[in-house]
């Protein structure tokens, strides 16, 4: 009985040593990662592998398989234990048991041992020559408790099932309800990969089961169990209603009701009663039920997890119990790894992302902040020029305008500083020349305010102008960039350009600090002149006079001007320009190391770190789906391309008929690169205009052992576009396949993602003549494109020659493609037909040459390939552009050809 299972244990631990060689090598990618200082910063090793998912692949990885034998009566967990061992091993007897493991041995012997399992505790022990193990050795003290594990019964056999490191635990029955003898399996046992059996030998679960389950599913959650109905025994007559007011009562019923019956004859069958039982505690076998109860039903709504064998001489059901539940236990650390493969790989992809943006933008916000620079330097220099006349004007007719009121103004002034005596005679020297700056301070006051304002308005129209964009874009490049202490910031550079330019703060209040800057300007100019009075002796309102006409009348409005703005603004700008250009380069100078690392790193990413983790991907993938569906069947060959041979399966998965591309990598290379494209392929979201990747399997037999094949699982169409315009395709048709290739590319490119290979062989066409887009062996985001050269050459962009191109090369192929469309044939177009290599194609192409154009093209049509296969990258249209445009040209089409059919 079950002699496969030995085979799946050992296949089992086959795919658990796969799966410790696939997490090794994580681990050490993950190592080489965090040394290149990828994510700096950043702890990537333990943030991939966590030790939560270190744990739960540890305890899979290295824990042993056991049985777990538990059940209503020792009668029916006996019965399942000969059954699976094929021999009567335990004898049937009482229910005062001890814990029981059953394990592999070279020769036949029982004994008792206490816990943790060791040889100099033995006793009792029972060597071979004995059939079954006497009830004696299992039998526990009566003042033993059964849930304490203070002693174990061992029994050694040498079976195969046994001999892969498989252990059979037998639990003891409970004496009271409820007893948690099943928290010891993970407190005692916890290297156990735990395979539940539950057993029930009686007509239904009675009060003390029902308790006992409960426990066991609060306990072990969402584990799976099978539960094995033992013997058919018959429910005796009126048993219905021997359990008046028990709870377990009203569970009968409710069963009962669940199927759509009376109660009576629910009982008649007692296997669907005990099903809906387990059920209504959380236990549910849909798969079991669904043909046997209405669809309404509890159990159809619940997900299916356990198994139910009602007979137990079915064997095949305990096998495929056994398998799935190894197969879960290998899915579930697969599954695991494949997530930080996956979730590593996202990281590198949106790294790859900010890199490529990086290298891109760093250099221009540089340039831009060098022009916008210089642009406001300039215009400063200009202003400083031309609003010298216009401010001298200012201050002239300010000052003739205010001399009246300014004189007025000092006639009145009361004096802050200075002490005079009564009749406001002076004490000393000192006091009048207090007394005339008082004065000065006064009536430069006056005249500052008149034209303060229009120089203010002129420094904020330039802040708004320049300040602003330049400060952000600075500032964003200094926000990882730390000079050393001491050094100035480009973007203080900026601020002091205007600060030392107008002494002012490039702030809401630059009024008063104008104000400020442009007195002690004027007060510094007025003490270098010469003023021709006297000592006075008294400072009275006659003298306050004098003092003020005089100043007024030699106040020079030109000389006034000039010094402000020749002697003072232009030398305080140039020092500005000079401290931001020295700012600037250092800059300059930061980021052009950084960027170097940069790219560097972005290199490594694309080249070596991504395909690493890729590989790792598709073999965690690869393993999940060889277990789930296993190995496809492979039928005719229905396609050959360069990388690869297509054939036909009628069937994998459950999914109905598929295509398999079976490819053999030659080299390292050439796996990192199908790793990529199964990463990115498998990524995709379903679309319906691309192929979708059902799976993939590793054929680790394929040359024998030394060549695996990568078997990837996809949708089966009828045929692709190549084959269907050889055999003809009405012009409506062919304009609905374009429409359809753009939508994919267009779906491609919201993805992040570019083909590099549109051409006719890799556009699928289904049973209704609607394509879809396959072959996404050269498909990349556009970061980590690394410049090589690839794709169909006739398809080729010109760009790509060079290595430096974007998502646009798949607008250049579809024009391509399109004029095979419009063409409606597969012949080469006549202008390629005379090249003797694609060396002398590609020299043409880049020379400007491309298809001629056929009589019976449509105008529309045409100027829209020569859009698409233009030279220059920027030229080439927008698909979303290009869809529209197409979609009004097969209306037309479908309105005229509508407008022939329909009769006069």
């Amino acid at each position: 009985m079950l002699s496969k299972i030995p085979q799946d244990f050992r296949k089992f631990e086959r795919n658990r040593c796969k799966l410790h060689q696939i997490l090794y090598d994580t681990q050490t990618a993950l190592d080489e990662i965090a040394s290149a200082n990828i994510f700096p910063g950043e702890d990537i090793k333990k943030q991939m592998l966590s030790a939560s998912v270190l744990k739960e692949l540890d305890h899979v990885l290295t824990s042993l398989p056991a049985l777990i034998v538990t059940g209503q009566t020792c009668k029916a967990k006996v019965q399942l234990v000969n059954a699976l061992l094929g021999e009567p091993l335990l004898p049937f007897c009482s229910n005062l048991w001890r814990w029981i493991l059953v394990r592999y041995g070279h020769s036949k012997r029982a004994y008792t041992t206490s816990l943790p399992e060791s040889n100099n505790a033995e006793r009792q022990e029972l060597r071979s020559g004995w059939l079954s193990v006497p009830e004696n050795y299992f039998k526990k003290p009566e003042n033993e408790k059964v849930d304490s594990l203070k002693t174990m019964t061992v029994i050694e056999i040498c079976h195969p099932l046994l001999h892969e490191n498989i252990q059979v635990i037998v639990v003891p029955d409970c004496e009271t309800a409820p007893v948690n003898v099943f928290s010891m399996l993970d407190e005692c046992l916890p290297q156990r990969l735990q395979i539940f059996f539950y057993c029930i030998g009686d007509e239904h679960l009675n009060e003390k089961h029902v308790r006992e389950l409960q426990k066991m599913k609060e306990i072990f959650g969402e584990k799976v169990f099978c539960f094995v109905i033992t013997s058919q025994v018959r429910t005796p007559e009126n048993s219905c209603c021997r359990y008046t007011s028990s709870p377990v009562d009203k569970m009968l019923e409710a069963a009962a009701h669940s199927i759509g019956h009376s109660c009576e004859d629910a009982m008649e069958n007692r296997n669907l009663v005990v099903f809906h039982q387990l059920s209504l505690i959380g236990f549910h076998f849909k798969e079991y039920l669904e043909s046997t109860i209405p669809k309404k039903s509890l159990i159809d709504q619940a997900s299916a997890k356990c198994e139910i064998v009602d007979e137990i001489q079915s064997p095949e059901k305990l096998y495929s119990y056994i398998r799935s539940c190894l197969c879960s236990y290998l899915i579930q650390a697969a599954s695991s790894l494949n997530e930080v493969h996956t979730h590593c790989l996202r990281q590198f992809i949106l790294s790859a992302f900010d890199m490529a943006r990086e290298i891109q933008i760093t250099p221009k916000r540089i340039h831009y902040a060098q022009k916008k620079e210089e642009e406001l330097y300039r215009n400063l220099m200009n202003f400083a020029c031309e609003k010298q006349e216009e401010i001298r004007r200012l201050v002239e007719v300010k000052l003739h305008e205010m001399k009246e009121s300014l004189i007025e103004s000092a006639v009145n002034y009361k004096y802050q500083a200075v002490n005079l005596l009564e009749n406001q005679e002076v004490r000393s020297a000192q006091s009048v020349h207090v007394a005339t700056s008082e004065i000065h301070y006064l009536i430069l006051s006056r005249i500052n305010s008149s034209v303060a304002t229009q120089i203010i308005q002129s420094v904020d129209c330039l802040q708004d102008t320049y300040v602003g964009t330049l400060q952000r874009c600075l500032e964003s490049l200094e926000k990882n960039c730390y000079e050393q202490e001491g050094n100035l910031l480009a973007s203080d550079a900026v601020r002091q350009i205007l600060n030392a330019a107008y002494n002012i703060e490039v702030n809401p209040s630059s009024s008063s600090t104008l104000l400020h800057s442009f007195l002690e300007r004027l007060r510094k100019l007025l003490y270098s002149f010469k003023f021709p009075w006297a000592l006075p002796r008294r400072l009275d309102a006659d003298w306050r006079k004098q003092v003020a006409t005089e100043m007024i009348d030699s106040l020079s409005p030109s000389r006034l001007v000039k010094s402000i703005f020749s002697n003072q603004f232009k030398d305080h700008l140039n020092a500005s320009h000079a401290a931001f250009t020295a700012a600037l380069r250092s800059l300059q100078n930061h980021y052009s190391g950084r960027l170097e690392r940069t790219e560097e790193q972005r290199v490594a990413i694309r080249k070596y770190h991504a395909p690493k983790l890729a590989r790792l991907a598709l073999e965690s993938t690869c393993m999940c789906d060889m277990i789930r569906f296993g190995m496809p069947q492979l039928g005719k060959e229905i396609g050959r391309g360069q990388y690869g041979v297509v054939f036909s399966c009628d069937s994998w998965g459950g999914t109905g008929p598929c295509a398999v591309k079976s490819v053999v990598p030659p080299d390292d290379k050439h796996w990192n690169d199908l790793a990529m494209e199964f990463y990115y392929t498998r990524t995709i979201p379903d679309h319906k205009r691309i192929v979708r990747l059902r799976g993939s399997v590793i054929d680790s037999s394929y040359g024998g052992g030394c060549t695996p094949s990568v078997l990837l699982i996809m949708d089966r169409l009828s045929r692709d576009l190549y084959y269907g315009l050889r055999s003809g395709l009405s012009w409506v048709t062919r304009l609905q396949i374009a429409i359809d290739v753009v939508e994919g590319i267009r779906y491609l490119h919201s993805q992040g993602l570019v083909h590099r290979d549109i051409k006719l062989k890799n556009v699928l066409l289904d049973n209704d003549n609607r394509a879809k887009l396959t072959d996404l062996g050269f498909c990349i985001p556009e970061a980590m494109m690394s410049g090589s050269i690839v794709g169909t050459p006739v398809h080729m962009a010109p760009e790509l020659l060079s290595g430096h191109y974007d998502s646009s090369v798949d607008v250049y192929a579809f024009g391509i493609l399109f004029w095979y469309i419009c063409a409606g044939h597969v012949k080469l177009p006549n202008v390629f037909e005379n090249f003797q290599n694609k060396e002398q194609l590609w020299t043409s192409v880049k020379r400007g040459i491309r298809p001629e154009r056929l009589a019976h093209f449509d105008d529309q049509c045409w100027h829209l390939m020569e859009q698409c296969w233009s030279g220059e990258p920027s030229r080439r249209p927008l698909l979303g552009y290009v869809q529209p445009l197409l979609e009004s040209i097969l209306e037309q089409y479908s309105r005229r050809f509508s407008e022939q059919l329909t009769p006069e």
